[in-house]
């Protein structure tokens, strides 16, 4: 997939010509031909997923993913990152239907919904079709499900655009018909889909995406309709479960190296490579300290805004080892731990990361090192921030964590301890942490939630884990007060209510 992905405008091309109406007949048979090999179907899909990569951009999908929550604060360090108020609306929940953010969010998924209705009616026209036409069908309509089922979580309200439909006047449908529609999706072509996992389906569409996507769908179903679907989760975890395709890797840490395509546990990925121009992944860029390449050997620092306050930081146990995904404390030139090696910030004071952040607007020179530092994934020497790890959508330990909090829900405490405690590869998520079994007295939604923070931080799933459990409006430190219920839905963006008029506006904005 990451050599399939570089050739869209290939593809681009492809789609230009085949739209044209004055084409001579033998240009049109090549161009219909182009679709019959597994190659040329790999890269003729590849546009639907090449979006994908936009997730990752900090002022669009990932913020309002992480920095809405209480596990991403970006405060204003002195006169950087002020940002005029962006960050500090998203931590106060004070945005509004003309934040950057909210739109850059709307933007990214309509574009990517709006590639995908190109391929699929280009396809849909091909005359004669290619004999894996089905199965091309439903692997492009599975990744427009994906992000409707974004859309759906983050806006609610939104309209649903078919291939060949009227775009003059869209319109709002109800949240609960938006996930009716996603779930049809994702069952109506999920059988079409292939079940092998190896090095071709290798961040594509497979059987186990489409599950993941359905338990995710159906663990969240009572914010979306109203309506609990706990065993339907607890059945599409156990199809993916059951299928033996996945285990635990015995070290947490190969799920977010920078060669994690190894790993046995990502079940879909988006795949970085930035040699082969498969970019951006910045994390380590936005969150280490702009003096940091010294204490790692980079070629360049970072630009000091992503961290994570207190509160997350605490939610380790000490001996916890997945605690090692935040950088705290002193640092030191190339990690060695002595006086002779202490690093200096820009100011001249020593670089110490300290996660207890009181204000949001933070004076020099406690501003250069406040915040708990992500390094959850591996950090890459060459490229000057822009990384190479593959980032994860859904893994094995998510899949586990869901099955148990939909068994808990649903009534069954003993499954769902067995579910949380149970060994795939060896290791179980808390064994390999260096952590005792998950116990009885921890089997409750405060436990399995704080569990899946630490299992799952930075990774995209807080803000919508916070809505499940009843937190995402709660007061907060620093500064942040109980903030208003219709906040767990973003507003319909003002550029594109002015654009269509037949959009309306979210309660509450």
């Amino acid at each position: 997939m990451k050599k399939i992905i570089q050739i869209p405008s290939a593809i681009g091309l492809f789609i230009l010509l085949h739209s044209c109406t004055k084409l001579e007949t033998n240009v049109y048979d090549k161009v219909t031909r182009f679709w019959q090999t597994p190659e040329q179907v790999a890269a003729g899909v590849a546009p639907a997923y090449t979006k994908l990569r936009d997730i990752m951009a900090p002022d669009g999908m990932y913020a309002l993913l992480e920095i809405s929550s209480d596990e991403i604060i970006v405060p204003t360090r002195g006169g950087d990152w002020a940002d005029n108020g962006i960050w500090r609306d998203l931590w106060m929940h004070t945005w509004t239907p003309g934040s950057s953010p909210v739109e850059n969010g709307w933007q990214f998924l309509y574009s990517a919904i709006a590639r995908v209705n190109t391929i699929l009616k280009t396809v849909e026209a091909l005359n004669p079709k290619p004999a894996t036409f089905t199965s091309i069908q439903a692997e492009l309509k599975i990744i427009r499900a994906f992000y409707y089922l974004q859309a759906l979580d983050l806006f609610g309200n939104v309209p649903i655009v078919y291939e060949n439909a009227d775009v003059s006047c869209l319109k709002n449908t109800p949240r609960a018909d938006v996930f009716a529609f996603v779930e049809k999706e994702i069952k109506d072509n999920l059988p079409q889909l292939t079940t092998e996992v190896n090095s071709y389906t290798y961040g594509r569409a497979t059987q186990w995406f489409a599950y993941a996507m359905l338990a995710k769908l159906y663990l969240n179903a009572m914010v979306y309709t109203g309506r609990p679907r706990w065993a339907d989760c607890i059945a599409a975890c156990d199809a993916i479960l059951n299928s033996k395709h996945y285990l635990l890797e015995t070290d947490f840490f190969a799920n977010f190296s920078i060669a994690n395509e190894s790993s046995k546990e990502n079940i879909f990925v988006i795949p970085f490579d930035r040699e082969k121009g498969l970019d951006f992944f910045g994390i380590q860029l936005f969150t280490l300290n702009y003096v940091s390449n010294a204490s790692f050997g980079l070629e360049a620092g970072g630009v000091n805004g992503l961290c994570s306050p207190a509160a997350i930081y605490q939610q380790f146990d000490s001996r916890d080892r997945r605690r090692k995904m935040f950088l705290v404390g002193q640092q030191y030139i190339n990690q060695v731990e002595d006086p002779a090696h202490l690093q200096y910030d820009r100011l001249g004071h020593p670089l110490i990361f300290d996660p207890v952040i009181t204000t949001f607007r933070i004076p020099f020179p406690q501003a250069e090192g406040a915040g708990a530092r992500c390094a959850k994934w591996e950090f890459n020497k060459q490229g000057f921030g822009n990384m190479s790890n593959d980032f994860a959508i859904y893994r094995l330990a998510d899949i586990i964590l869901m099955k148990a909090e939909a068994q808990f829900r649903n009534g069954d405490v003993a499954a769902a301890l067995t579910t949380i405690n149970q060994k795939i590869g060896g290791v179980s998520i808390r064994s390999r942490a260096g952590m005792p079994d998950f116990s009885a007295g921890e089997m409750n939604l405060d436990g399995l939630q704080a569990e899946r923070e630490r299992e799952l931080s930075w990774e995209g799933h807080r803000r919508t884990d916070l809505i499940r459990f009843g937190h995402f409006t709660d007061a907060r430190t620093p500064e942040k007060g109980v903030s208003e219920n219709y906040r767990t839905m973003f507003p319909i963006p003002e550029p594109e209510l002015a654009k269509n008029p037949c959009l309306v506006q979210n309660p509450g904005y």
